[in-house]
């Protein structure tokens, strides 16, 4: 009743009525009775009320207070980023003016929660034999804050001997998820369990953090784990497709023979409602379980599994973008003029380049078409109003952003008639060397079997383009094995004692005693025995 007295006070009595936005920010970590602001910037005292507020839902009032009198905007309960990040009022003045005031009141996201993984703990067996590159998808970790504040990093803490593993991260329903690769040549022989500490750590200073204990056991066997075609796949359908539609097929392979090479797919469980919208065959085949919305996206994570004892994994993502229209007809049609003929860039694409040809359907041609999600392609359009060609206009660089989630938006007067999203992803090439942490290293090896040390070095390229492969020059008194970096002494020191008179050797003495210094040089000879 009070909306409906509103608009009827000012549509009747206030002529000409103007209109303007207020914005006010707030922490969500605020007290209740904490003073916002006041309507006009400034305190104003009257008996009678200066100003007719509205809340536009009743949600609003229970968190928000506006005095009529003075304009002074107050809490009156805890707010909370993560269940509500803005609130809206309008305000009148009761004056001859009428001028109406739209006020916006955001919430500021504060780092309040820390990440946590799904399970505190995990248990892998993985083969000595495991391959350069294979990888192991960890529990799902998320963190309540907003995407300041949300997880940013993974690092393994500690266990990491011989640095025989290492972290790669990647988004998955906009939430940054952890694969654990094999980075190194596992030996069971060498080490045959791995106790790792990894640690989620999200975006603030000092950032909070949640941790991941992985027991890790090499095994012998089953030494190929399955491959997929692609880390990737994407895939758009109608908003109007039926339950039980043919989406996509993945298809992994395996190396090995017999059970140990028969893959069984399945979509991993996270907390994402994604999961239950699509089932995955034995073959591979992913369908629809559910009705999908319209301009919606979905990230589905498959694992391939073989039949070894114990079996090996490896997994990829599925996007799955559902068009902003149920018309069986789709509003755009998106040709991809690349070598890949798909939503797929190589990251030293040459700028100024014709990358796609979008074409706005019949129905759609009085609409304009934008881009967001990126500012590395530019839509521009052609001689024929709904045709545009989509141009390289920014740099790309797989290690700095792997993967874009664009947005095609057809606008008209204004207004967002369609939305349709696509997922860009940027191939690597091999455009970074293998760096050292440092540009002089110093070791010291004992000379006797088994001294070895490791030296690694880094390179942020994917796949092939990353592998280390390590050599020694110009000396023959060390060497390293190619695929782990350790160093060995190549030589140990033999001495043979030759009787030539048939008369058991003789030393000199029975027993030397030789003081010498702490600051001896390394490399000083002690004592010469005869």
């Amino acid at each position: 009743m009070k909306i409906l007295l509103f608009f009827f006070y000012i549509f009747i009595f206030l002529p000409s009525p103007t209109t303007c936005l207020t914005r006010f920010t707030v922490p969500e970590s605020a007290q209740i009775g904490h003073r916002i602001g006041w309507i006009s910037g400034r305190q104003e005292e009257s008996v009678a009320p200066k100003y007719f507020v509205v809340f536009p839902d009743e949600q609003t009032s229970k968190f928000l207070k506006v005095d009529e009198r003075t304009g002074e905007i107050t809490t009156i309960s805890h707010l909370d980023y993560e269940k509500r990040s803005k609130f809206d009022i309008v305000a009148v003045r009761v004056e001859e003016s009428g001028e109406t005031i739209d006020i916006l009141v955001e919430v500021d996201d504060e780092n309040d929660n820390a990440p946590s993984f799904a399970d505190q703990s995990v248990k892998l067996e993985i083969s000595e034999f495991a391959q350069l590159g294979t990888s192991f998808a960890l529990p799902t970790v998320t963190d309540g804050d907003g995407p300041k504040f949300d997880v940013h990093r993974f690092v393994i803490l500690q266990g990491n001997v011989n640095n025989v593993f290492k972290l790669t991260s990647r988004k998955v329903n906009e939430q940054l998820q952890a694969d654990l690769v094999v980075n190194g040549q596992l030996d069971r022989e060498f080490r045959d369990k791995y106790e790792l500490l990894i640690e989620a750590q999200d975006g603030g200073k000092p950032a909070k953090t949640g941790q991941l204990r992985c027991s890790i056991e090499i095994v012998d066997a089953n030494d190929n784990a399955p491959v997929f075609t692609r880390s990737r796949y994407t895939a758009s359908v109608s908003a109007n497709v039926s339950i039980g539609s043919h989406i996509i097929t993945v298809q992994a392979t395996d190396g090995d023979i017999g059970e140990n090479s028969r893959i069984s797919y399945e979509i991993k469980k996270t907390s994402s409602p994604s999961n239950s919208n699509f089932a995955i065959s034995s073959s591979g085949v992913i369908t629809t379980t559910a009705t999908l919305l319209p301009a919606s996206t979905h990230d589905v994570i498959v694992v391939a599994s073989d039949h070894g004892n114990p079996p090996l994994s490896s997994s990829a993502v599925v996007t799955i973008s559902v068009m902003g229209s149920t018309l069986a007809s789709p509003p755009l049609d998106i040709i991809w003029l690349v070598e890949s003929n798909s939503a797929h860039l190589p990251e030293n694409s040459t700028l100024g380049s014709i990358v796609a040809r979008v074409s706005i359907a019949q129905m759609y041609r009085d609409t304009k078409l934008r881009l967001i999600g990126t500012t590395s392609l530019c839509p521009q359009q052609t001689d024929q109003a709904h045709v545009y060609l989509l141009l390289l206009c920014g740099i790309l660089d797989r290690e700095t952003t792997s993967e874009y989630h664009l947005k095609f938006l057809l606008e008209k007067d204004g207004q967002i008639i369609v939305e349709h999203p696509q997922l860009l992803t940027i191939g690597d090439i091999n455009d970074n060397a293998p760096q050292w942490h440092s540009s002089q290293i110093h070791i010291s090896l004992n000379r006797t079997a088994g001294g070895s040390r490791t030296l690694t070095a880094k390179d942020p390229d994917l796949g092939q383009n990353g592998w280390i492969r390590y050599s020694v020059l110009d000396t023959d008194l060390v060497s390293i094995d190619k695929e782990t970096g350790r160093v060995f002494v190549t030589n140990t020191v033999i001495a043979d004692l030759l009787d030539s008179e048939s008369k058991p050797p003789q030393f000199e003495k029975a027993l030397w005693q030789v003081e010498i210094p702490e600051d001896t040089p390394v490399g000083t000879c002690l004592v010469k025995v005869l």
